[in-house]
C-alpha cells in the first residue's frame, strides 16, 4: 500500500526551504514524476508554510494553497513533483516530502 492507499513501485524524498519568504519555490528544480507526495512542515518552523502551485502565497493577507503549520502534513496525488510550491511566512523554513512513483 503506497501513501495514499496507492502501490507505489518507488519511493524518493527530500527536503524544501524558502530562502526568502513570500517567494513561491517548487519542490524540485527539475521535473520529477510521482504518483503521489506526503508534505510536511518541518519541525523547527515557526511560521506558516503554504502548499499549492506557483501561485501559491503565504502572507495571510493574501494567501493562497494548503497551510500548514510545525508538523502538519498534506498528502496529494500529483504527477510531477515540479509542479507543487511552497511559501513560507518566514525565511528559511520549509518542508519535508516524500513521494511515490510506479
Amino acid at each position: 500500500m503506497g501513501l495514499l492507499g496507492n502501490p507505489a513501485g518507488s519511493l524518493t524524498d527530500g527536503r524544501k526551504t524558502v530562502t526568502a519568504a513570500g517567494t513561491a519555490v517548487p519542490l524540485t528544480a527539475t521535473s520529477t514524476p510521482a504518483n503521489e507526495v506526503a508534505i510536511t512542515a518541518l519541525s523547527t518552523n515557526t511560521g506558516v508554510v503554504v502548499v499549492g502551485g506557483s501561485t501559491v502565497k503565504a502572507k495571510a493577507e493574501e494567501r493562497r494553497g494548503q497551510p500548514l503549520s510545525a508538523g502538519q502534513t498534506v498528502s496529494l496525488d500529483i504527477r510531477d513533483l515540479s509542479s507543487v510550491y511552497i511559501d513560507s511566512t518566514v525565511s528559511g523554513e520549509g518542508v519535508s516530502w516524500m513521494a511515490g512513483a510506479a
